[in-house]
């Protein structure tokens, strides 16, 4: 049992705490401070970084599509230069007159020397070109070779070229020799066949431009493969075209493959990821330091609210609890020019007042319910006044007064009406009628035959529900409004169901309303009494209270010399009341 109670104030102290204002308050500062700072930092981060991409991309794509066009033209150019010494026919009619015996070897190399000058020599994609027989490879005509070419480097080169050429047909192909790249092509004669080979070193430099200004420009590194030239540790055949990022190792990487055709490179560019998103980065740590630098400010806003807000809140609660116990004349040490202080002087003179009250009261609590014992000694007992009416009744039928008689019993019918000794507040019409008709022959008598009534009532209005004393007051307001200061006038009550709703009318004629009594008329409607339309305002609060917004009330004044009164109520009677 002991420990049950001790976990329950515990709960409770738990409870307490988060309900207090205190915490309340720094929740909502913390989440006033964090929900947006959150949704504001993931938003720009997600704009941001998506922009970012989207540029870096898109940068990366063009810059590396159009260095690899221009490479490609490169190639393409190299690969025309080398098919031109088959078309060009040169080289293919020194080899005739050098094999038909009208041309030695001194006059064989001549032509092939003045034609690779004139074609190869200018090249700059070029820097060695040379070309042999197949039939004697050892005679070898060469240009622009690197001084460093040595007869038996040639001759190595010769022995790989030839056996390239046996599986090249009429194509050309890059290979690479010693870490250097050459294109190789076969010469052909008229007849398709194969009499020598062509050898162009390739500069790859000015092959590779533009893929080396790629290179330099986004700080990365590139694999180039051309047929048997390339890299061979890349894996080519296990990549990706397109633009792949890789956040695990921190780089972007582009790739082109040609897809297995001849003469045209595969590229792959990798670049440092944290270099080309460094704008992201750096607005990483930008958010960071202002999460830092607003920390402070939190906690200082977290302070002053303590001691402008909380505290002050706390004084408030804690002089209120005081005073719900007892405690009169309790004040706060709270002042100020702000809200709190002004409460916190208003708290302290109200529970001072509220003491002086209290004790003041008190005193003349013993003479005020003196004065109530003798009021209530004094009281008239209703039960004796509607008994007195009853023997005034009788005793004017015996002595033959029909008029005194009539007149008794629509009073004591009134008197039982307003008292409501049978303790109903909602009737029929037919026993509201009842009332109404002793209050229209008291009326009568008063104007005689200056005034008319008429009655406009359906039979299957007559047992509608409506609050008690609805029909009397508004009857009575015509009289004192429209009939009595004209003298005279016609009364007419109308009364049907309409649906589930009872429509009651009470039409005056006499006086015309001036601009003073459409006036009053609008504040009694709002349910604002006024000193002559009493009873209306009455009837309209009373039954807006009953029926809410579901009552309508209005008054109709378009008919020149009539003043009508229409309310329409609800048959649906409100939760709680019974008919009876």
């Amino acid at each position: 049992m002991q420990d049950a109670k001790e976990a329950k104030q515990r709960k409770s102290g738990w409870r307490g705490k988060i309900h207090s204002l205190r915490v309340q308050v720094g929740l909502m500062i913390l989440i006033s401070y964090l929900i947006p700072m959150i949704l504001l930092g993931a938003f720009s981060g997600i704009l941001l970084l998506r922009g970012i991409k989207d540029k870096t991309e898109a940068a990366i794509t063009s810059g590396a599509e159009h260095a690899f066009a221009m490479t490609k033209q490169n190639v393409s150019r190299a690969v025309e230069l080398a098919r031109d010494a088959t078309y060009d026919g040169e080289l293919t009619a020194a080899w005739e007159k050098w094999n038909g015996g009208t041309a030695g070897d001194a006059e064989y190399l001549r032509l092939c020397r003045g034609y690779l000058e004139r074609k190869y020599s200018r090249e700059p994609l070029f820097c060695f070109a040379g070309c042999f027989p197949v039939s004697r490879p050892e005679i070898l005509m060469s240009i622009r070779g690197s001084v460093n070419d040595s007869p038996a480097y040639l001759q190595e080169l010769q022995q790989a070229v030839t056996l390239l050429g046996e599986k090249l047909d009429t194509r050309a192909r890059f290979f690479s020799f010693s870490g250097r790249m050459y294109l190789v092509r076969n010469l052909l004669n008229l007849r398709m066949e194969r009499y020598g080979m062509l050898i162009l070193e390739v500069s790859r430099e000015n092959l590779l431009e533009p893929l080396a200004e790629l290179k330099k420009n986004w700080n990365a590194e590139i694999a180039v493969r051309l047929d048997a030239y390339g890299n061979r540790g890349e894996n080519w055949d296990q990549l990706t075209p397109g633009l792949t990022d890789d956040m695990r190792a921190e780089k972007l990487e582009y790739v082109s493959l040609s897809g297995g055709e001849e003469n045209v490179p595969d590229l792959k560019v990798t670049m440092n990821r944290r270099e080309q998103y460094r704008e992201v980065y750096d607005f990483s740590r930008l958010f960071i330091c202002m999460y830092l630098l607003l920390i402070p400010i939190l906690i200082l806003m977290g302070i002053y609210l303590r001691r402008r807000l909380t505290k002050p809140i706390t004084l408030l609660s804690d002089a209120s609890r005081r005073l719900e116990q007892g405690e009169l004349g309790v004040t706060v040490p709270m002042h100020g020019s702000d809200e709190l202080g002004r409460l916190g002087e208003s708290f302290s003179h109200m529970s001072l007042r509220l003491k002086e009250l209290i004790d003041r009261t008190y005193k003349e609590e013993i003479e005020l319910k003196n004065a109530q014992i003798l009021a209530l000694q004094s009281r008239i007992n209703p039960h004796f006044m509607n008994n007195a009416l009853e023997d005034i009744n009788w005793q004017a039928r015996i002595e033959g007064s029909e008029t005194i008689s009539a007149m008794v019993s629509s009073l004591s019918i009134l008197l039982n009406a307003t008292m409501a000794r049978k303790d109903r507040r909602l009737v029929t019409l037919r026993e509201e009628m009842e009332v109404a008709d002793a209050y229209i022959y008291f009326v009568q008598q008063r104007f005689g035959p200056e005034l008319t009534v008429e009655k406009e009532t359906e039979s299957g209005a007559m047992d509608s529900i409506l609050p008690l004393l609805t029909v009397q007051p508004l009857l009575e307001n015509a009289v004192e409004h429209g009939i009595a200061p004209a003298g005279g006038g016609r009364i007419t009550i109308q009364a049907k169901r309409a649906g589930e709703c009872l429509q009651l009318g009470i039409i005056n004629t006499g006086r015309g309303a001036e601009k003073e009594d459409r006036e009053r008329i609008d504040a009694a409607l709002r349910g604002c009494a006024t000193d002559n339309h009493v009873g209306l305002a009455n009837i309209v609060n009373r039954l807006r209270l009953i029926y809410g917004e579901k009552v309508v009330i209005r008054v109709d004044m378009e008919q020149p010399g009539e003043t009508g009164v229409f309310i329409d109520i609800p048959q649906e009677l409100p939760a709680g009341r019974e008919k009876t």
